[in-house]
């Protein structure tokens, strides 16, 4: 997530299907204005401190729906 951004990830969660998140994981997306939106995952149960170390983020347009690529 950006460090611009002041949304928490509860703020900008999104029923797309394309950002539903595999079991043990969560996903957030913030979405930007001229720029592309960014999709975090990170673990349900990762305490605060672990947050910080224990994310990927990817570019939004950068993902598909898993039925599409099998």
């Amino acid at each position: 997530m950006s460090a611009a951004s002041d949304r928490s990830p509860e703020d900008v969660r999104t029923p797309d299907p394309r950002f539903a998140a595999p079991s043990g994981l969560r996903a957030a997306v913030v979405r930007h204005d001229g720029e592309p939106d960014r999709c975090t995952l990170y673990p349900d149960d990762a305490a605060d401190a672990d947050l910080v170390t224990t994310w990927l983020s990817v570019n939004a347009d950068c993902l598909v729906e898993l039925h599409d690529v099998r």
